[in-house]
């Protein structure tokens, strides 16, 4: 099994485009003559690695303008992505890394059999201007090819992920803790009953991810331990409880959640406690 490497000394991408069709053809019939074994094949597969990993970096970060559907437009799977996702691929480094080594790795499994195949045809496999192709842009081909694939099977992961957190039970308990914290007892009585079911309703409501985030704020984890358990940027963990804390502002200014004038010492003590769980990021 190959290990793929990213980069590493005397490897660069400039470096790997220089040459002809006609001397990669020759190279695919050698490979093929070895078995795609030994030290030719590695060191050919480590190039075609440093040769697509920063091009998919840079399809998914541009994903919003099409960049990224140029590359899939050929795959058999359609790819389709929710605004969140499109902000993901955007912003989130360590995701589009994830899943640029998951999208070569799968692309490289079955690159032997497709070169054996006589896949590769410069003169059938034209690039820009209708120049013949080169191996490493064929190879990146390939990797538009199954990235929609891996995308899916990556956001059922994490959507797994998510859910696992998400239904974890959520009751009146957790919202005690937290509006017992500047009290020597938790508030009750039937009006902090209903406070909190409101508020239980809200977060059941939200979507897996943001849930997720609150159930675990609630239960006193911190940015940094919810963002590692989600597999998310503490940023994230932090816009998932602004968006949640603005939509609760919004339903006190309208009057449709109401905060009992006797709870009211509690409630401007939360923004307090949050300030802290924001300083406990452990990374």
């Amino acid at each position: 099994m190959l290990r793929i490497e990213t980069g590493g000394p005397g490897l660069r991408r400039a470096d790997i485009r220089e040459g002809s069709a006609q001397e990669d053809v020759d190279l695919v019939a050698e490979l093929v003559a070895v078995g795609f074994r030994g030290r030719l094949w590695e060191k050919v597969a480590a190039d075609l690695v440093v040769y697509a990993f920063q091009p998919l970096l840079h399809a998914m970060r541009l994903s919003e303008n099409g960049k990224l559907a140029g590359l899939v437009a050929k795959s058999k799977k359609p790819l389709r992505l929710t605004d969140e996702e499109r902000a993901t691929l955007h912003h989130n480094q360590a995701d589009r890394e994830q899943l640029a080594l998951m999208t070569i790795s799968v692309a490289m499994e079955t690159f032997p059999e497709v070169l054996k195949a006589g896949g590769y045809d410069p003169t059938k496999n034209t690039g820009k201007g209708g120049k013949p192709a080169r191996l490493f842009t064929f190879f990146y081909g390939r990797c538009g090819l199954v990235f929609p694939r891996v995308f899916e099977n990556w956001r059922e992961e994490r959507a797994q992920r998510f859910a696992g957190r998400a239904t974890v039970p959520l009751d009146i308990v957790d919202l005690a803790h937290t509006f017992g914290r500047g009290t020597s007892q938790p508030e009750s009585g039937d009006e902090f009953v209903e406070l909190c079911d409101q508020l239980i309703k809200m977060i059941n409501e939200l979507d897996p991810r943001d849930k997720a985030v609150w159930i675990m704020t609630l239960r006193g984890e911190s940015q940094g331990e919810i963002a590692d358990a989600l597999g998310i940027k503490v940023g994230d963990v932090e816009n998932a409880r602004y968006k949640f804390r603005k939509a609760v502002k919004i339903r006190r200014e309208e009057g449709t959640l109401i905060v009992p004038p006797r709870l009211e010492a509690e409630w401007r003590l939360y923004p307090a406690w949050m300030k802290k769980q924001r300083k406990k990021v452990v990374r």
